[in-house]
């Protein structure tokens, strides 16, 4: 993979901005504290647990990715503000997992510049598997490349020219950067070139071995097997833990989810093509077409957002995912004007998370709450089952609370 910042006047491809955009922050005092997996759905940065600063690294690492600022351009703009907030140099700081003092060392010329490469690589990497795997039909190989870095792994020099099915489950470890520094790359080629290269489609070749060493993490006295050649910590695929993440959703186990990895897999849902074709009716659905056909269409839907735990019990819903149906996405859109765009629907799960709950009546339900600075009004609709839900109605609102009577007698007001 190349450079993931080469042209500062080129903004970032839409996968990598949202993959970055949908890590909450988490404040922690070690990057042990956080399993590898779950770096790809937070945003953390070590010692930042008890200072107020995480906020501001995020903002600025989010414009190093999003504009490809460089990074002398990042440590510029950031560096004053973090020695304003007293986030530099070595302080004294108590570990909360021991309670006792330590000297760690907090901002720095080369903890900013790893801070800066880690995360740019990281979302250009989920960027660029979410490319690959949209376009693997017609290009179905990755090749893994020679790292332009001048101390090169032996262990990854050894991979260089291995040739694997995109959808191996090889590249879950080995999808570069394997490492802190790490420049290999992985890159996508046709059939054609896969058989020059020496793949034997009638014959495929095994897959690199992947040997473990134990790894002894200090912070929780856990030995962890870890692959030879790859850093703790970056024995993993972030675009394709979100794509797991996204397929959990889809079949639903999103209930099971910690809420960062809901919102995660929300805002991955909602730019996917099964989506978007609900919420901008590719079926061609209409309402007053009564031919089996048409009516058939109704029954076709898409996740959209899943209930926190209070949500469904006040409801009494027996699913917490709430789908949108080519029935509801289609007088959505004849309604609004303009209509609703897909990323506009990523709001709602937080809308679900913090926003005020109302009984309309019957089976009906309203969350209203300011999301992004606005606010928002869902109406969600329970099957009289309890097993089904579906979102009626998303929009704009400037109520901050429903009122007014209606046919079945005042709305109530849940939470």
């Amino acid at each position: 993979m190349a450079d993931p910042v080469p042209d500062a006047f080129l903004q970032a491809p839409p996968e990598v901005i949202r993959y970055f955009d949908s890590r909450p922050s988490r404040p922690t005092f070690d990057w042990r504290d956080i399993a590898p997996r779950e770096h790809a759905f937070a945003f953390t940065v070590a010692k930042t647990a008890g200072y107020d600063v995480l906020d501001d690294i995020r903002a600025s690492v989010r414009q190093a990715v999003v504009d490809r600022v460089p990074f002398e351009t990042f440590q510029g703009q950031l560096e004053p503000i973090l020695r304003e907030r007293g986030w530099w140099g070595r302080r004294v700081s108590v570990d909360p997992a021991s309670g006792t003092p330590q000297v760690v060392q907090l901002g720095s010329p080369r903890r900013l510049r790893t801070i800066y490469w880690a995360n740019t690589r990281s979302a250009y990497a989920a960027g660029e598997w979410e490319r690959i795997q949209r376009t693997r039909r017609f290009l179905p190989f990755l090749l893994y490349t020679l790292s332009t870095a001048e101390r090169r792994r032996p262990e990854h020099a050894a991979k260089v020219g291995t040739v694997l099915p995109a959808d191996h489950p090889w590249w879950n470890v080995w999808f570069p950067p394997n490492g802190w520094g790490c420049e290999c790359g992985a890159r996508q080629i046709g059939r054609r070139e896969a058989e020059r290269l020496g793949y034997d489609p009638g014959n495929p070749p095994d897959a690199p071995r992947v040997p473990t060493r134990p790894w002894l993490n200090k912070r929780t006295g856990q030995i962890e097997q870890v692959p030879v050649g790859i850093d703790p910590g970056w024995a993993t695929n972030p675009g394709r833990a979100r794509a797991q993440n996204l397929a959990a959703f889809t079949s639903g186990r999103l209930d099971a989810m910690p809420s960062a990895q809901r919102e995660a897999a929300v805002a991955d849902l909602v730019a996917s093509p099964a989506f978007r074709a609900v919420q901008g009716n590719v079926f061609r659905f209409v309402a007053t077409d009564q031919s089996p056909a048409n009516l058939a269409l109704r029954r076709i839907a898409s996740p959209v957002a899943a209930l926190s735990d209070d949500a469904a019990r006040l409801i009494g819903a027996r699913t917490r995912v709430v789908n949108l149906s080519v029935q509801d996405a289609e007088k959505q859109n004849r309604h609004r004007n303009p209509p609703l765009a897909a990323e506009d629907y990523a709001r709602l799960q937080s809308l679900i998370e913090t926003g005020g709950l109302w009984d309309e009546g019957g089976r009906d339900f309203v969350f209203v709450g300011a999301v992004d600075g606005l606010l928002w009004h869902a109406v969600l609709h329970l099957a009289a089952s309890r097993r089904g839900l579906f979102l009626r109605s998303f929009r704009r609102t400037d109520t901050p609370e429903p009122s007014g009577r209606l046919r079945r007698g005042r709305r109530r007001r849940l939470r």
